[in-house]
């Protein structure tokens, strides 16, 4: 596929377009970065796709249809508005946290019959989740995915999205699964009978081994469980390392949130963020969203042409290739911050790496709260609301 989605392929990529062709399409995670990114390629590279079926839940009082017209309202969209493609995207109302993904039986027949390829990106990514919903969303969702693809009658690929920080405990990480830090179905058994105490304090047991989070610990579990069912599936494993913007589709710069890595930048831009705890010649290793959305897809695509026995891993990162480190990002994020400033600007943009917890808590106290402090002040003796 080209950048541009059009039709001069080479024979290659013209191989992946046809894969798609009459294709239908479950994607797990679609209102999240990446499943946006991914729906929209899929939409305008692939024009032989059937359908695309999202599955989405109940959110702030908006149903799943809702739900999906607000996304389709996206401006990641705009490219494909005109084709008419976006009638092909439909909505299935369910829960990767709630069992057997909370789908109807007739939208369960419906995807078992006619799927033929799953991207399961649903996840949350929240390094402080309490154990009990990690596990439920990243572990026990990934489990009920695989359940319901085991009843489809015609699926050729499934595309599981974990994270290149999955075996956060090792230096380096291979493109294989690796032994998980607990028995994933012992945690999930623990989940479902022992009360969110007793559980949270199986978390920190098995996070105090080797690993920072709950977000690494049942991604990896999650890995385990894919694994497990290679010999029954035709499915693969991608891991992304920190998502950020895109380098050129669906166009460059683009992102959705402001979350991890992306609002650490915007805030060092708007001048908010002025220290930051972390040793600066270390690697950081960012991955733009649409050359994860390329591996995404192109992974279905060799996943059903090259059937194995044992899950294949895609690790999609920079690290190794076109690395880049933390002096580096924060240079060239002050350097952008200044040529072409947000208008959202609260300080002179600046600030300090340091590997010193005291000297980053006193820049804290000094740059951070006093300053906060102080406009929160003014703002009340102006008969303002405090910031």
């Amino acid at each position: 596929m080209t950048k541009d989605g059009n039709n001069n392929r080479g024979a290659a990529e013209s191989g992946v377009q046809r894969f798609y062709d009459g294709a239908n399409i479950l994607v797990t995670g679609a209102t999240g970065f990446v499943g946006k990114a991914l729906v929209e390629k899929l939409l305008r590279s692939c024009p032989g796709i059937e359908t695309i079926f999202l599955l989405i839940r109940t959110k702030k009082g908006m149903s799943p249809k809702e739900r999906l017209k607000e996304l389709l309202d996206n401006g990641v969209f705009d490219r494909v508005r005109d084709s008419g493609a976006l009638s092909k995207v439909v909505a299935i109302a369910g829960d990767v946290m709630d069992p057997g993904l909370g789908i109807s039986e007739s939208d369960k027949a419906r995807l078992t019959s006619q799927v033929t390829i799953v991207f399961h990106s649903a996840a949350t990514v929240k390094f402080n989740e309490k154990l009990q919903d990690a596990v439920k969303l990243n572990t026990m969702g990934t489990q009920a995915v695989i359940e319901l693809c085991k009843d489809m009658a015609k699926l050729q690929a499934v595309v599981h999205v974990s994270t290149a920080y999955s075996n956060a405990n090792r230096t380096h990480v291979d493109e294989k699964v690796y032994p998980p830090p607990a028995s994933p179905i012992g945690v999930v058994e623990c989940v479902k009978h022992l009360s969110p105490d007793l559980v949270e304090h199986l978390g920190e047991a098995i996070i105090a081994k080797d690993h920072p989070n709950t977000y690494t610990v049942t991604k990896a579990m999650a890995e385990a469980l894919v694994s497990e069912e290679a010999e029954n599936l035709p499915i693969s494993i991608v891991r992304p390392s920190i998502v950020t913007g895109a380098w050129q589709e669906p166009f460059p710069g683009w992102v959705d949130n402001i979350s991890g890595i992306t609002g650490i930048m915007m805030e060092i831009g708007r001048g908010t963020i002025r220290s930051i705890i972390c040793n600066e010649k270390y690697l950081v290793d960012i991955i733009p969203v649409d050359i994860v959305v390329d591996t995404l897809i192109v992974a279905a695509w060799q996943t059903a042409n090259s059937r194995r026995n044992s899950v294949t891993v895609y690790n999609c990162t920079s690290g190794s290739l076109n690395p880049i480190y933390w002096h580096q990002l924060g240079k060239l994020t002050l350097k952008h911050s200044k040529t072409t400033p947000s208008k959202y600007l609260q300080w002179y943009p600046g600030f300090s790496f340091t590997t010193n917890r005291g000297l980053h808590n006193f820049r804290h106290l000094l740059q951070h709260e006093l300053p906060a402090f102080l406009v929160d002040l003014l703002l009340r003796i102006k008969g303002s609301k405090p910031m």
